[in-house]
């Protein structure tokens, strides 16, 4: 990009400029999330992005006053109402600026524009400004706070993962591979009493986190791979369940056997069930015990596979507690799952588990 038409002295100026209106525009957000059909915040809002736009155009830096242009778009569609401000939209739009403030850094530090692609940030904000209903608004949003930190890598849905000897299974009350699941599941929870309410809150959890993603799996496998995946567990002694062993442990070797067991054990069921007994199989594919799936296989880990395994690590952070001891829980696992350094999940996973944790704060059946 070619900044020779950039007047450098007025953009020492812009700067200044700049410095004054962020932290006023900051605080219109964050009171347009708790007041969001007040017309005057809206309009201060709008007013300090129109200008920061105007500022970087008059000085000569088209390519940043092009890039406020497309937030101004955001802003024109919380003026015209056609979707409200949510903390998800207000977050988008700050960070968004965060990276406008870094681009004229740079450019006043180098005298050359910023060369970072912005393809995927630039999208995704489109994407939000041109939302046609308050959910596709919010799911832009988090499209946008994904980009901003990959802001050149288009967000794309990972192609479905298929097996053409998958067969869909109806979920049909009598249907024996599901019976035997919970007839089983019911038995470990006889087992180990503190997971009475382990298989219901986790489906409920996995299904949530499906209807999140952007191409979602079939609910039938994913259904019968949330009941059969503990299941092995009946195999191993009683100890195994109060404390699990480590990667150093002795019986280690042992428990790690328990998803192949369930798969196998539902193969045997009903041969039919491939898909499900891969989600079984995959879901403690750990790289350093604590439940980070590992991408692995021709195939790459199935996507129902990485929702279970959320689904493990959010129970095993909240099962028994309350109150706000459960709201801290909630927000460790939200944290671990999004921020730990070792994570596999994919980006779009984390973006689905957000999804439907941000309202975690009050136990979801545990």
């Amino acid at each position: 990009m070619d900044s020779s038409q950039v007047n450098f002295e007025l953009l020492q100026d812009v700067m200044t400029e700049l410095g004054d209106r962020l932290p006023l525009l900051e605080d219109d957000m964050h009171q347009l999330v708790r007041f969001r059909e007040n017309p005057d915040l809206v309009a201060s809002a709008f007013r300090h992005v129109h200008s920061i736009k105007g500022d970087f155009a008059y000085c000569g830096a088209e390519p940043i006053a092009d890039f406020v242009h497309r937030l101004e778009n955001v802003l024109q569609a919380l003026r015209e109402r056609r979707i409200l401000c949510t903390p998800l939209i207000a977050e988008a739009v700050l960070q968004s600026l965060d990276r406008v403030r870094d681009m004229a850094l740079t450019l006043q530090r180098t005298r050359h524009f910023d060369d970072t692609p912005l393809t995927g940030l630039l999208a995704s904000i489109d994407e939000l400004s041109e939302a046609t209903s308050q959910g596709r608004a919010d799911q832009a949003a988090r499209h946008v706070l994904l980009a901003a930190h990959n802001p050149g890598e288009l967000l794309q849905a990972p192609s479905r993962w298929d097996d053409s000897a998958s067969t869909p299974i109806p979920l049909a009350e009598n249907n024996p591979a599901l019976l035997l699941g919970q007839q089983l599941a019911q038995a470990l929870a006889l087992r180990y009493p503190a997971w009475q309410r382990r298989v219901p809150t986790q489906l409920e959890i996995v299904l949530s986190l499906n209807r999140h993603y952007p191409q979602p799996v079939a609910e039938g496998p994913l259904t019968l791979a949330v009941y059969w995946h503990d299941v092995g567990m009946l195999a191993l002694p009683n100890g195994f369940f109060a404390a699990p062993p480590k990667p150093k442990d002795e019986p280690w070797d042992s428990w790690i056997l328990h998803p192949e067991l369930a798969a196998q054990w539902l193969l045997a069921a009903d041969p039919a069930c491939t898909e499900a007994a891969t989600i079984v199989r995959q879901h403690h594919q750990w790289t350093d015990g604590r439940g980070f799936p590992l991408r692995s296989g021709p195939g790459g880990l199935h996507p129902g596979a990485q929702m279970l395994a959320c689904a493990d690590m959010f129970y095993d952070m909240v099962a028994g507690l309350d109150g706000e001891e459960y709201r801290r829980g909630a927000l460790r696992a939200v944290f671990d799952i999004h921020g730990g350094l070792d994570t596999r999940f994919d980006a779009l996973l984390i973006n689905a588990f957000q999804a439907v944790a941000h309202g975690w704060t009050q136990p979801v059946r545990c």
